[in-house]
């Protein structure tokens, strides 16, 4: 049975163009107009990914992804023509789990895809199911993050990366080998997409543990999780 793929996008010629090149890669799409049409059509169809305009009447893209991860971790991806690295992270903070910006090349969104599915349908039968560094823990069955007893609320992407980070703790990962283990083989080059992922991750940690410092910098090379496990 193919993978439905929910496209969110008002502008009808566009809108054909994503369910033509969905449709011809082998997904099943469905359609929505409007954010409202969107959630609703989300319920009724239970999609395996979200390609998600940002720019829609009503009910925004931003308010869509927000109020998607309310109750689901399926992944979305945001189409947008706001290029600005404060719309990125906004979106990557929102719960997105990439965006593509237009013009966009449909072969590169339909990569993008299956990449996204990929990662969210990869299992990992050999990894322990319980993670932890100093007062971290990572409970991979729950998906949930937790900092000195205290829920860290995560993107699904800011759960794998952290996951990764607290698996290969106080060793030094690269831009690269990070890139492929936590959004897959396509993106190896996106540092910033990277960068931008760690800022969210070390923000919602120090919200919970000020002065923390569990992620550190290694300039040039790549990041480590930091401290005595």
């Amino acid at each position: 049975m193919a993978e439905r793929i929910l496209i969110v996008e008002d502008e009808p010629e566009f809108a054909g163009l994503l369910e033509l090149w969905i449709g011809r890669a082998g997904y099943e799409p469905v359609v929505a107009p409007t954010g409202n049409d969107a959630l609703r059509r989300f319920y009724e169809t239970h999609p395996d990914l979200v390609i998600l305009d940002v720019a829609l009447p009503g009910l925004d893209g931003w308010q869509v992804t927000e109020r998607i991860r309310e109750f689901s971790r399926v992944p979305i991806i945001l189409v947008t023509a706001r290029s600005s690295e404060a719309d990125k992270i906004r979106g990557l903070k929102l719960g997105a789990d990439d965006y593509i910006t237009k013009p966009l090349s449909f072969p590169e969104l339909v990569a993008r895809v299956e990449a996204a599915l990929r990662r969210a349908s990869t299992p990992t039968p050999d990894r322990p199911r319980r993670l932890q560094h100093r007062d971290l823990v990572i409970d991979l069955d729950d998906h949930r993050a937790r900092l000195k007893g205290e829920d860290v609320r995560l993107t699904p992407t800011e759960f794998r990366l952290l996951a990764y980070l607290v698996e290969h703790a106080g060793q030094l990962v690269a831009h690269r080998q990070v890139l492929a283990a936590v959004w897959g083989s396509g993106y190896d080059a996106d540092v910033h997409l990277l960068r931008m992922t760690i800022r969210n991750l070390r923000l919602k940690l120090e919200a919970i543990a000020p002065g923390g410092s569990y992620i550190a910098t290694e300039y040039g090379l790549g990041y480590r999780l930091t401290g005595p496990g």
